[in-house]
């Protein structure tokens, strides 16, 4: 059956434009803390604290929703609802007047982008080969992680007084990826079953606990204890050193991103987070090592996006992998808010570095639940993996 559909696998050239829309999509997600922080200047820094939570509420609804639309109506409807979500977020923020008006804003942006995570890796997973699979959803992968190295430079360039044009790029690229979009074949796999009804499928359960453990622990590595920990190193300002060990998670998706393929993402995905784990327990105590051990953790933090991207959408049935990945990924994100939370509690009870090291064991859970439940993957048609 999947030799059928190989004459209808994507180009390079579609692979490349898709990504277009990846990096907006990181684009949005890392521009947030800026538009935050230059907004609280305006409207109060409790009310600009919405901003983020309106954004992760998008998360939510928006796996569930974009992820249904395309289950249902077919991938390219679902690629094209995600990113005129996001153009019309982006135009809202950009000739924002108010609080209201941006958090309507940040809401469209979130559920966009979901969607956009939701479905980019499915749609990518079910039209390459089994031999280019992982490959290319880490390309699309690593485009939009790549952008964290932009957002910055730009954010501080225009500051205090030009932020609402952080939207600009998001509304321009949107409308660029839209027009392309409608270009792009339907998926063949979710053709050969769109007359087929949904049914659900227990592995969902199961990614939706992976991703929740995996964002508590990676969520957790943007907190303000993480701050604390690097001045009580020594390490002061504690957001430039910050900074230096960041660059390990763009490195940890490209490197990823070439290796996808070559290595087994069941493998791959869960040691990712138990390395993760390991160097978080240890990381405190180590003394000289501690920042490239800092460097270290962001690495495999970095690199387990590109592997668990592809194995996600392998592990779902076509029919209901959109709309799975969504419920995964979205509810998972939820992970992401606990954590921080979690991490800020645990550092006045058991100190910081004890809390740190039990906020990474988190991430264990992720890399147990990939071993025993996850399927081999790696150079096997779609179809035969799940249907």
């Amino acid at each position: 059956m999947f030799r059928f559909f190989e004459h209808l696998m994507l180009s390079k050239k579609q692979i490349a434009l898709l990504s277009i829309g990846t990096s907006l999509t990181f684009w949005d997600i890392f521009n947030v803390p800026y538009i935050e922080n230059y907004a609280s200047k305006q409207i109060g820094e409790i009310s600009s604290t919405l901003i983020l939570s309106a954004e992760m509420l998008g998360y939510f609804l928006g796996g569930v929703i974009n992820g249904y639309l395309a289950s249902k109506y077919g991938r390219k409807f679902g690629l094209l609802s995600s990113m005129a979500l996001i153009s019309m977020g982006s135009l809202l923020g950009f000739i924002s007047l108010n609080l209201a008006m941006l958090l309507v804003a940040e809401l469209l942006i979130g559920i966009g982008i979901e969607g956009e995570v939701a479905i980019v890796p499915s749609y990518v997973s079910e039209m390459s080969s089994a031999e280019s699979r992982g490959k290319n959803v880490g390309y699309t992968t690593m485009s939009g992680f790549l952008m964290s190295l932009v957002v910055t430079p730009i954010a501080i360039l225009l500051g205090e007084d030009f932020w609402r044009l952080l939207f600009l790029p998001s509304l321009l690229l949107a409308v660029i990826a839209l027009l392309f979009r409608i270009k792009l074949p339907e998926s063949a796999l979710w053709e050969n079953k769109r007359y087929e009804s949904l049914r659900w499928d227990k592995d969902v359960v199961i990614f939706t606990l992976i991703w929740f453990a995996s964002y508590f622990t990676g969520y957790a590595l943007f907190s303000t204890p993480i701050f604390s920990l690097i001045s009580s190193q020594g390490y002061t300002p504690s957001n430039l050193y910050f900074g230096y060990i960041l660059y390990g998670d763009p490195l940890g998706v490209v490197i990823a991103s070439v290796l996808n393929d070559r290595l087994q993402r069941k493998y791959t995905s869960s040691s990712a987070n138990l390395l993760s784990a390991i160097l978080m327990i240890i990381w405190p105590f180590s003394g000289i090592m501690f920042l490239p051990i800092g460097f270290a953790i962001m690495f495999f933090q970095g690199f387990k996006f590109s592997a668990m991207y592809a194995y996600t959408a392998e592990n779902l049935g076509t029919k209901i992998r959109t709309l799975g990945y969504g419920i995964a990924d979205g509810i998972g994100h939820l992970g992401g808010a606990v954590g921080p939370i979690v991490f800020v509690l645990l550092q006045d009870h058991i100190g910081l570095a004890f809390s740190t090291g039990v906020v990474g064991i988190a991430s264990v859970i992720s890399s147990i639940l990939i071993m025993v439940f996850g399927q081999i993957t790696n150079k096997i048609p779609l179809d035969k993996i799940k249907g």
